[in-house]
């Protein structure tokens, strides 16, 4: 019985610490997981882009250490929670299309073919935004409809887990052109190829019009993916459909995860569930 005792005491005595560190370091890290499914050349549904983006809160006092030096210098507080990038993915399928043109005054055909890649550099922002009530005419405090996130991919700075920032601007793109094959139509590369928020490992789109083929980059189209939702609440999850823009071709579709899990649940896997 002694024994029992000594062992039931020093399990609580281990549990206690464990609160307590917990306490110490803030509370368990709260992770977003995105998966977003893109048709890209509506209405042939298999053209599709597939991406999975990973990010974690941090403080922005955390992110923003010499603001918050400044605000603490005048008596205040950097308030507000910002998202850490920790890991991205991409899929695209392999898509070909014709459009009419013309060629030596005739009516002719063009070609524009991509290949099926992938892609593990695909990078993002985001933070939440505490809504502020409004002031309505008659002087009361209307309140915020909700709290919401914002997200979007991203070729500029993103915020790492560690509290380093990153200049995207600053990479260099390294990309393979126009492989040429004797016997076979050679292909001229054109244009210039930049880094992108998501950037494939086949960055090719090519073209045939004229007798003539070409490649250029292929611009993905979670370039302009910028977007807010509501808050969730921590191990909800939603889904949403739309294109972002009234007037843009493509069509979006997403699934948000809030979680105290690093680990994205549909990894890589082609599931919005």
């Amino acid at each position: 019985m002694r024994r029992n005792g000594w062992i039931a005491g020093l399990g609580v005595i281990l549990f206690v610490g464990v609160l307590l560190v917990a306490n110490s370091l803030g509370g368990p890290k709260i992770y977003w997981h995105f998966t977003f499914k893109a048709f890209v050349h509506l209405p042939d549904s298999s053209a599709v882009e597939w991406a999975w983006v990973t990010m974690v809160e941090m403080d922005k006092a955390k992110a923003f250490p010499d603001e918050a030096a400044t605000a603490r210098e005048y008596h205040g507080e950097l308030q507000g929670t910002v998202f850490a990038f920790i890991r991205g993915a991409a899929w695209r399928s392999s898509h070909r299309y014709k459009k009419e043109t013309r060629c030596h005054d005739r009516p002719a055909e063009k070609s524009i073919s991509w290949g099926e890649s992938d892609s593990d550099s695909v990078f993002a922002a985001g933070q939440l935004d505490h809504v502020a009530g409004l002031r309505t005419l008659d002087g009361n405090l209307k309140p915020p409809p909700f709290d919401q996130f914002r997200f979007g991919f991203t070729n500029r700075k993103i915020l790492h887990e560690d509290g380093s920032w990153e200049d995207l601007k600053s990479q260099t793109h390294v990309f393979v052109g126009a492989v040429n094959v004797e016997g076979r139509a050679g292909e001229e590369t054109k244009g210039n190829f930049r880094f992108q928020e998501v950037n494939y490992r086949d960055d090719l789109v090519h073209h045939s019009r004229c007798e003539k083929n070409w490649v250029e980059q292929y611009l993905t189209v979670f370039r302009s993916v910028h977007f807010t939702g509501e808050i969730l609440a921590v191990g909800a999850n939603v889904w949403d459909q739309k294109r972002l823009t009234p007037n843009q071709p493509e069509y979006f579709v997403w699934q948000v995860h809030r979680s105290t899990s690093r680990e994205h649940p549909h990894w890589k896997q082609q599931i919005i569930d």
